[in-house]
């Protein structure tokens, strides 16, 4: 029997590379500090829906090149907007925040475990982008911003959303209005990274992490990414029976047999994904 290759997209402004089951997604504009263009949010909704849907991985690393993780939206792609007042800029910047949006959806439909290795500044919807990440680790030279208050603009790319479940409400909303340069200290003590490590051991403590994560049941990590992402919209009730269900579907799994086995021998399990 022939095993199938299934290649990645290809991509003009985002990075995938494979290692065994651990990907890894490097926004690829440097020179603009992985600024989001258009194209590279267009990428994003393409690279996430295959990395959700058919990408053969049990873990997926999202980093920057360069100095930065990503400076946020490429201002430059309004300003001709913002002073040509014959240009539509709401509507211009509505279809771009869909775009953006509908990639955030499939990263979070992803699922196996996303880390974030946040290697430099974060700012604006990049800072978004980490939030959306199930586990961030950051780089001492790396900071956070919420940034778009900074030119008016209201904050988008699941902001929102993700920083009060990150920090609670409302530590989110001062966040949001002071508006901080948070250094990766900052970032480990309001919880929104898991540690801080030097620069040159950034991607061997993400890569560390995503081999230790890519060897659980994958089963068990789906329902454990899809159960806490909705917990908080769900009643007890409609929650409650998610779990009874994802519980009993794990009993149909090999893993589950393969973990039981282990766990009465004494062994450690190998979880296949099947």
């Amino acid at each position: 029997m022939t095993t199938q290759t299934i290649s990645p997209p290809e991509l003009s402004t985002l990075q995938i590379d494979i290692d065994g089951e651990i990907g890894t997604l490097t926004l690829n504009r440097p020179d603009a500090f992985n600024a989001m263009s258009p194209e590279m949010i267009f990428d994003l909704g393409t690279a996430f829906a295959w990395l959700a849907d058919q990408a053969p991985l049990r873990a997926l690393i999202i980093t920057g090149a360069g100095k930065a993780f990503c400076s946020g939206g490429d201002i430059n792609g309004f300003k001709d907007g913002v002073e040509d007042d014959s240009i539509d800029l709401p509507a211009q910047v509505r279809r771009g925040a869909e775009a953006l949006h509908v990639a955030i959806v499939d990263l979070r439909r992803i699922p196996y475990p996303v880390i974030c290795a946040v290697n430099g500044p974060a700012a604006g919807a990049g800072f978004s982008l980490a939030l959306a990440c199930d586990i961030r680790i950051a780089s001492e030279t790396a900071f956070l911003a919420c940034a778009y208050g900074r030119i008016g603009a209201s904050p988008d790319g699941g902001m929102t959303y993700f920083l009060p479940r990150v920090v609670g409400p409302s530590r989110a909303l001062e966040i949001l209005l002071e508006d901080p340069n948070m250094t990766a200290k900052d970032a480990l003590e309001e919880g929104l990274v898991s540690s801080v490590v030097a620069a040159d051991e950034l991607m061997d403590a993400a890569q560390a992490k995503a081999a230790q994560l890519a060897e659980m049941a994958p089963h068990y990590v789906k329902m454990a990414k899809r159960l806490c992402g909705v917990s908080i919209e769900n009643s007890m009730t409609e929650h409650l029976q998610l779990e009874r269900h994802g519980i009993a579907d794990s009993m149909a799994t090999e893993d589950l047999r393969e973990g039981a086995i282990a766990f009465f021998s004494g062994d450690k399990p190998v979880f296949r994904g099947r």
